[in-house]
Order: structure tokens, then sequence, then C-alpha cells
């Protein structure tokens, strides 16, 4: 729904260096400097994987919470100090005094810049959201340390989003819970999949994906499909809610053993079906049985996989 009838509040100031603009209210001039040097500071950082190229890059500092809504339509719902618009090359992010407690406003600058550099350097609609989001909150150094424990208690409480499910998180955020969540899992993946495939490799899937989907940089730069991924990265979470149990001093409590049990107990099933399967293969092609993979069957094997964003607006 289109929203007319209001009119954008002037801003008293402008910064210029380079080719990015930061706009303010007289009373955040010091919110603008230090956006300006964050960004300066972070475009040379990134430049030999994600040039920012020669378009201009403008900023604007919401100098209330009713400039920031006008700015971030459905996200001024959920708990989002800042978002980008990177088609037209845009970070509206709320002045630090707007959060009583404070909050990460280098971080978020930097977060929102990356969606920006990583749409001119990608094709937006073939890398994935888990991806895109993952890489702006690695690259912005954010949610380290209590990502690990989030991905711990959603995988024990099996709560875990699903591959195919996860890009839905990102599209229509209505549950801040759900939102924070998927923001934690996306972290928790890329950080995977770079210790996976290693820095080089990595960032030739990430940038690869200009000229093809996402599956087909995976396999190409990889030799790994996503469900290939998706399963190695669902096994590594063990490892997480180990160190994470430790971590809180809560390995040894009688619900952790149960669910430590639990999972082992799954995890045992889960092979047998799977050595089951290798069998049936193995009898099928002895008496010349032809078996059809799901990539034979249809066009598009990948497509519930990935899936373009609906609205221009990164948190």
């Amino acid at each position: 729904m289109a929203v007319t009838g209001f009119a954008v509040a002037a801003h008293a100031g402008v910064l210029a260096q380079d080719n990015v603009r930061v706009e303010y209210q007289s009373d955040d001039l010091g919110a603008a400097q230090h956006a300006m040097d964050v960004l300066i500071q972070a475009i040379d950082e990134f430049h030999k994987r994600l040039p920012v190229g020669e378009a201009p890059i403008r900023v604007v500092i919401a100098h209330t919470f009713d400039e920031f809504s006008r700015y971030a339509s459905h996200f001024s719902q959920v708990s989002v100090m800042g978002i980008a618009k990177p088609r037209q090359g845009l970070i509206v992010v709320k002045a630090p005094r707007l959060k009583a407690g404070g909050y990460d406003y280098t971080g978020t600058l930097r977060h929102e810049l990356v969606h920006i550099l990583l749409y001119r350097n990608t094709n937006p609609d073939a890398l994935p959201s888990w991806l895109n989001e993952g890489l702006a909150m690695s690259l912005a150094n954010e949610y380290y340390w209590d990502s690990m424990f989030v991905m711990a208690r959603l995988f024990m409480s099996q709560r875990l989003i699903e591959y195919r499910h996860l890009e839905f998180a990102f599209l229509a955020p209505g549950d801040e819970m759900e939102f924070g969540d998927a923001y934690a899992q996306a972290l928790s993946m890329t950080r995977f999949l770079r210790k996976r495939v290693g820095e080089d490799i990595f960032w030739k899937i990430v940038l690869g994906a200009k000229e093809m989907g996402f599956p087909d940089a995976l396999r190409h730069y990889a030799g790994i499909s996503p469900l290939d991924f998706w399963e190695a990265y669902r096994h590594s979470l063990w490892y997480v809610v180990l160190i994470a149990s430790i971590a809180s001093g809560s390995f040894f409590t009688p619900a952790a053993i149960l669910l430590i049990i639990a999972y082992l107990r799954k995890r045992r099933a889960g092979k047998r079906i799977i050595a089951r399967m290798e069998m049936e293969e193995a009898e099928d092609e002895a008496l010349g049985i032809q078996s059809f993979s799901w990539e034979e069957v249809v066009e598009d094997p990948d497509a519930w996989k990935t899936g373009p964003l609906e609205e221009d607006d990164r948190p």
C-alpha cells in the first residue's frame, strides 16, 4: 500500500567524502561524523572482494522513530536499528540517542554497507537471504558469541529452521524471536561454509552468484550440493552444543544428558536408514534396474531452496 501525504523532514547538514553522503539533523553531528569514518574505513577494508564502484552511497541518520519508520516500512515493527535499500544505494540508521540502552551503531553501519556491496557485486536474486544476511553480520563483526548459544538452544529444542523454510523468515518477519533465530542461524551457516570450503573458494561461490545460481556455484567451486552442505551443517551443530554446554556450565545437567542421548539415538537411526538405502541401490544396480535422481525428474531441483526477495529493503 502506497503511503502519501507526509513531508520528509529537511536535514540540517550534509557530510560528503568520496562517493559517500551522510545527511543528519544538527544534534546528530557527532553520529554523522562517526558514520562517515566507519563507512570510509569499511569501504577500503572490503574493496578487494567487494568494490564499491562509482555509484554514490547515501546515508540518512533518522532523527525520530517516525522518520525511520517511513523508510523502514514493515521492518519498523521489529527491533531493527538500520536498513539498506541496495538498489537505491541508501542506508538509513536510527540516531544512537534513540536507543536508551545503546546499540552497535558501528556494526549496524557496516552491516547495511555490506548489503549494498553484495548487491553491486553479485546477482541479488541468486544469492540466498541467509548467505546475504550471514555475510553482513560476519563482516560487521556482530553477535559471534551470542549466536553460538542461540544455535545450541535451537538445535537441542528441535527448533532449527529447515533450509527450505529459511528464506521465508527473512521475507516476512513478524515474530521477533523467529527473526532473531533466523539471523543467528544465517550467521552460523555462513561461518560454517567459510570454514568448510576455505576463504578463496567461499568468495568464488559468493561472487559466482553473479553469473549462476547459488546451488550451481556451490557445486562448481566446492563440489557439493546444497543438500550436502545442509546435512554437514546440521551435523556440525553437535559440536556447537558441546561447546555451549561446557561454556555455560550446563553440560552435566540431567536435561542436557537426556538430550544428548536422544540425539545419539536419532543419529544412529539415520545412519541405519542411509546404509539400507545404499544397499538397496547396490542391489538395483546388480539387477540392472535404473534409478532416477531428483535432478533428472525436475527442471530446477533447487528452486525450492532459493528465491528472490519481494522487497528491496535489507535490515
